[in-house]
């Protein structure tokens, strides 16, 4: 059982520090993303999702370059 708490509190905790570093506009950009895309409304969905990836793609960028 405690091995179970400690892998949901690692989740959770991986989980809220990438909200954190990703930021409202990352977050917002999936969910609209997502919204729009079961909606039906793709190329909307596509923008939302896109600044999702930019998102994203600078985290990535920082984390690599810092090395």
């Amino acid at each position: 059982m405690k091995k179970l708490l400690d892998i949901l509190k690692k989740a959770v905790g991986t989980v809220t520090g990438w909200i954190k570093s990703n930021g409202i506009e990352g977050v917002l950009g999936l969910l609209a993303g997502c919204v729009l895309w079961i909606m039906g409304y793709k190329i909307w969905a596509g923008f939302a999702l896109g600044v999702f990836a930019t998102r994203n793609w600078d985290l990535l960028k920082t984390k690599v370059l810092s090395k």
